[in-house]
């Protein structure tokens, strides 16, 4: 019996449905039934049962399953050790939406790098909408997004599955950012109509985009860079305008820099004004220790942010108990 088919039997076991498992674990259907009859048949008894809702297991298989997940235990020991031991180890890729890249993986690096642990960690820039796709169709294990509560629906369908994890980091808005000596800048806030013959920077394709919808598209004055700093340099030096996410002008390092800048509160947006960034991953089974480590610094730096900043904490940033996510480092 190879140790893989643990893996699938107590898939099956977990979502109670052979199909189910099959898609989870990206192997046919056939091919997983096959496997569990093979197993039956090696043990001389049942392990699973039809039911009206799926398929639930045996009493012999019930104690069967208890020593499958013993068993797949220690041999995921086996491998985190290994990971520990051999030398270079593997590359975490996280996949970040621009306005995060250009703040967040600095100190992400410091948190992490206290844990010394082999192998490499690269930061990828990925628009929001693309992440879950990317991470689902195995370019990555971990990655953040900017989420509208539609988005957040769709991915928790996908959870549902077994596929995906999504966390609720902390809630955002997008806000107006221009140099001090801008005309708008003395504003309490602005209209999204008084904007349009302003010259806009962004750091991203200008699309229907999440808040400001398909307005973005009628702008006949758009300037695209390469990335947030850039985009910046052009709001101070060309007096352009832009939109970014209030966690990207008040996180670590642009304390000092925002006092050239004056940001403003925009109103009659498209859509709500409202945001998630949250974190997806692959479910934890598929995750390496490096990447459990990496999942943990960044839950914790986003509960410490919050804690910082108690108005992105509105409705609570989803840690269980409160204590440190950190996984020990003996595990």
């Amino acid at each position: 019996m190879k140790l893989e088919i643990f893996r699938y039997i107590l898939e099956v076991d977990r979502l109670h449905s052979i199909s189910a498992a099959a898609r989870s674990l990206h192997i046919r259907q056939t091919t997983l039934s096959a496997a569990v009859k093979s197993v039956e048949e090696e043990l001389g008894y049942p392990i699973f049962q039809r039911t009206p809702s799926g398929v639930a297991a045996t009493q012999p298989g019930e104690q069967f399953l208890a020593l499958a997940w013993e068993i797949h235990i220690k041999y995921e020991e086996l491998l985190r050790l290994k990971q520990r031991t051999t030398e270079g180890g593997p590359t975490v890729h996280l996949l970040l939406p621009p306005s995060v890249m250009a703040c967040l993986p600095l100190p992400l690096t410091r948190l992490y790098g206290q844990f010394e642990l082999r192998g490499n960690l690269s930061f990828e820039e990925c628009l929001s909408v693309e992440v879950g796709n990317r991470i689902a169709a195995g370019h990555a294990n971990l990655g953040l997004a900017y989420l509208t509560e539609e988005n957040i629906r769709q991915y928790e369908a996908e959870t549902a599955s077994g596929t995906l994890r999504l966390q609720r980091l902390l809630w955002d808005r997008i806000e107006l950012l221009v140099a001090r000596t801008h005309p708008l800048a003395g504003l309490e806030r602005v209209d999204m109509d008084q904007l349009y013959n302003e010259r806009l920077a962004t750091e991203k394709t200008v699309r229907d985009d999440a808040i400001l919808g398909k307005r973005l598209l009628k702008w006949n004055k758009v300037t695209k860079f390469t990335d947030v700093d850039l985009m910046k340099q052009a709001i101070l030096e060309q007096q352009m305008i832009g939109f970014l996410p209030r966690y990207t002008l008040l996180s670590e390092g642009n304390a000092s820099e925002m006092s050239r800048f004056s940001v403003v509160p925009v109103e009659h947006t498209e859509r709500e004004n409202r945001l998630a960034l949250c974190l997806i991953q692959r479910e934890e089974r598929v995750l390496g220790y490096q990447e459990k480590i990496l999942s943990s610094c960044i839950q914790d730096y986003f509960s410490q942010f919050c804690r910082e900043h108690p108005g992105f904490g509105e409705e609570g940033v989803e840690h269980a108990d409160g204590a440190s996510s950190v996984p020990d480092r003996d595990q």
